[in-house]
């Protein structure tokens, strides 16, 4: 007779089949219970093994963090440096420009002087035209009472009036006129 099992036949004492039937009672009971166990074992074999996994995908998914943390910090580096470089080309350009507007100020002054300068000029040779101009007349107005006056005189007094020959003095007269306006202008 099988000791933890079933047995087609139980003993033909009471006392025996009593025993006999809680004994097999108790061995169902342990198998149960050993059945559960190997089942909750299994559970949780299969629930570690999923625990693993997990485990693996979130340091799979940490160093993919890690890795867009250091693109971000990298990128984020990039952009604080062309930032930098974009304040130095703009205060570059600030400088470039208060320097160019210096040199235009400087060249607007050079301008006003130099128009100042051409208005002095101008004025200058309209002054000395009109000295030109006086004198010529004077010249000329001299040049016609010696002509007026020649017709009362003789050439030899005339000479003598004038101070030499008639066709000398008018000669140096007219070149110190040419000369005098030659040399002014």
């Amino acid at each position: 007779m099988p000791l933890f099992g079933k047995s087609e036949t139980f003993s033909e004492n009471p006392e025996v089949r009593e025993v006999e039937k809680t004994v097999a009672k108790e061995a169902r009971a342990d198998q149960k219970n050993l059945d559960h166990a190997i089942s909750d074992l299994s559970q949780a074999d299969k629930t570690h093994s999923k625990s693993i996994k997990s485990a693996e995908k979130a340091a799979h998914a940490l160093d993919k963090a890690v890795a867009n943390e250091h693109k971000a910090a990298k990128a984020l580096n990039n952009a604080a440096h062309k930032h930098e470089a974009a304040i130095a080309n703009e205060q570059t350009a600030e400088k470039t420009v208060q320097i160019k507007n210096q040199h235009q100020d400087r060249l607007a002054q050079d301008l006003e002087q130099r128009k100042l300068h051409l208005e002095s000029l101008r004025q200058r040779k309209e002054h000395n035209d009109q000295v030109r101009e006086t004198k010529l007349s004077d010249i000329h107005a001299r040049e016609a009472a010696v002509a007026g006056t020649r017709s009362t005189f003789s050439s030899g007094d005339r000479a003598s009036i004038v101070g030499g020959d008639d066709t000398d003095t008018a000669a140096k007269t007219n070149t110190g006129a040419a000369g005098a306006g030659g040399a002014q202008a």
